[in-house]
């Protein structure tokens, strides 16, 4: 999964118990999960301190590679809310780090993108 070069898109929310096995073992004391989120395959967590996205790989999805984005590498980001006549509401958040790395990603839509907004809004003000 390069960030770069496609964002995920079409983000469904998932309760805390669906989030895969090694992204729960990743996670600190008294880190709190904003939400979780998955694509076809893929899961992304959203926490109170960083972005944990899983790319699941191989037939099974048993290989797994994980990213780590901790929020005070934040530099700023940005959304962009669904239109008039979106069947989807699909929404859109842009994150960009201090090193120039952006990364996108795509909700079905709006209130997991103002939630997960607030909770990167409280790591980087």
């Amino acid at each position: 999964m390069d960030f770069r070069d496609k964002p995920m898109q079409n983000l469904m929310r998932i309760q805390e118990k669906d989030v895969c096995k090694n992204a729960r073992m990743l996670l600190l004391d008294g880190e709190q999960v904003v939400g979780a989120y998955k694509t076809v395959r893929d899961q992304v967590v959203f926490t109170s301190h960083r972005i944990i996205a899983v790319d699941m790989q191989g037939v099974t999805g048993t290989k797994q590679e994980i990213f780590v984005l901790p929020y005070r590498k934040v530099q700023h980001f940005g959304i962009k809310t669904a239109g008039f006549g979106d069947p989807l509401q699909t929404s859109e958040m842009t994150i960009c780090f201090a090193d120039g790395h952006e990364t996108k990603f795509g909700f079905i839509g709006q209130e997991d993108l103002f939630r997960v907004a607030n909770a990167i809004s409280r790591c980087i003000l």
